[in-house]
């Protein structure tokens, strides 16, 4: 989606728009996104039940020829966790948020479901996991730890509850904060009717921490506050299972639209690199996985030797590492140093491209090689691997997780070498004990 920030007379307003030459469907991470109309109605109904949700002035007509979006007030406010958990001028706002994380999402589950549009999708835990795994595999997932996770989930999911309005994308990034506190709750776009524990844990999956791995909330705190707080306005008491079941979900939920991400890029033709780096986060969430599951999986008999990630001096011919670094330099050198505004960003996401590409080339061929090795060990293939561990996650072994283990770090030293996780993953993998 495009936000643009404009004034009418003395008003700061917002223009939520698709973008051009995307419709829906293309630019959807899942089948049952809202369009931008029922967001515009969702936003409209949870600020007249006490949400902190900007209020909506005026939905786009095909005659403004401006295409599909809506206009809505602009709220004050920082949205950037990078911002927000690193300026000081926000301390006193983290201190609040956990209880105003709380109070705003009581407020949207007590929105009355009949005062809701019809459009908002209704799915129980069961379908939404059939349907992330119908989504996994047609886009052509093939990785075992994520085959582990759905085996993991389907044991584990918990009953039906009557369902109430979540926003379903409840994290920091999507939450305006003044150094006052939250002020305005945005991105309604997966807003839906279902478990109200799934919006609990899922700003807390670690992708969402955004490098403060040990702060299991956003970054700034663990969840424990929120939830009291969340418990003594609702009166309903969350069950550890449930929202543990919600919180390796979402993980796993993200990896998949990681993978979505890239399929949006291919199916539109769009000609940046942002969307393509975004699909090969799906290694992070394989390390985020192996740590959350880890007290339900066999220890390896050993600990972890950590990937050697050095790679030869190149000579002679230049080889390919050598050429993808060459012109990321000239990149950073060049152009990022002077770009602005998005200029700058769309640089800085092209040199991280580029890493990839140059991490891979180096390392990529030797990591398969390892991979092949271990597996020729086990005595399975990775195909053969990921359908066991689907079919029943207790056919995990020492060897098994051991290679798991070895396989997630591997493709995240290549797409993310300074993920929090990786050194989460280190110092717990490689120690004894």
């Amino acid at each position: 989606m495009q936000s643009w920030r404009f004034a009418w007379g003395h008003d700061l307003l917002i223009l939520r728009r698709m973008p051009d030459g995307l419709s829906g469907d293309d630019a959807a991470i899942g089948s049952d996104s809202l369009s931008l109309e029922g967001q515009a109605d969702v936003i409209a109904c949870a600020g007249e039940h006490g949400v902190s949700a900007p209020a909506v002035r005026a939905r786009l007509h095909p005659e403004d020829h401006l295409g599909e979006g809506f206009i809505m007030d602009c709220a004050p406010g920082e949205a950037l966790p990078q911002v927000l958990l690193r300026d000081p001028a926000f301390a006193t706002a983290l201190d609040r948020l956990p209880h105003q994380w709380a109070e705003q999402l009581a407020a949207i589950h007590a929105v009355p479901p009949e005062r809701l549009p019809a459009e908002l999708n209704d799915r129980s835990p069961a379908q939404m996991l059939r349907d992330l795994e119908h989504r996994w595999r047609a886009l052509g997932g093939v990785s075992p730890v994520y085959a582990l996770a759905f085996g993991w989930l389907e044991r584990a999911l918990p009953d039906p509850v009557e369902p109430r309005l979540c926003h379903g994308d409840f994290r920091m990034g999507n939450l305006l904060v003044t150094p006052e506190g939250l002020s305005a709750v945005l991105d309604w776009e997966l807003a839906h009717l279902g478990d109200p524990v799934q919006d609990l844990a899922f700003g807390c999956i670690p992708s969402w921490r955004f490098g403060r791995y040990d702060q299991m909330l956003g970054g700034f705190a663990q969840p424990d506050d929120m939830l009291a707080r969340y418990e003594a306005l609702t009166g309903t008491k969350v069950d550890p299972a449930r929202f543990r079941f919600w919180l390796v979900y979402s993980c796993l939920w993200w990896g998949v639209c990681c993978l979505i991400m890239a399929d949006i890029w291919r199916r539109s033709g769009s000609d940046g690199p942002e969307r393509l780096v975004i699909g090969r986060r799906v290694s992070e969430v394989e390390i985020d996985l192996l740590l959350m599951l880890a007290e339900d999986l066999p220890l390896p008999d050993a600990p972890m030797e950590w990937p050697e990630t050095e790679t030869p001096t190149d000579s002679g011919v230049p080889g390919a590492a050598a050429l993808i670094g060459a012109v990321s330099g000239w990149i950073e050198r060049a152009i990022a140093t002077d770009a602005q505004g998005h200029a700058r960003f769309e640089a800085k996401v092209a040199i991280n491209a580029l890493g990839i590409a140059a991490r891979d080339a180096a390392m990529g061929a030797p990591f398969a090689a390892r991979q092949r090795r271990r597996l020729e060990g086990i005595g399975l293939d990775g195909e053969i691997l990921a359908a066991m561990l689907r079919r029943d996650p207790a056919a995990m072994t020492p060897a098994i997780h051991t290679h798991l283990r070895h396989l997630a770090v591997e493709n995240c030293l290549i797409d993310q070498p300074r993920y929090a996780g990786i050194t989460i993953a280190r110092s717990q993998w490689c120690r004894s004990g």
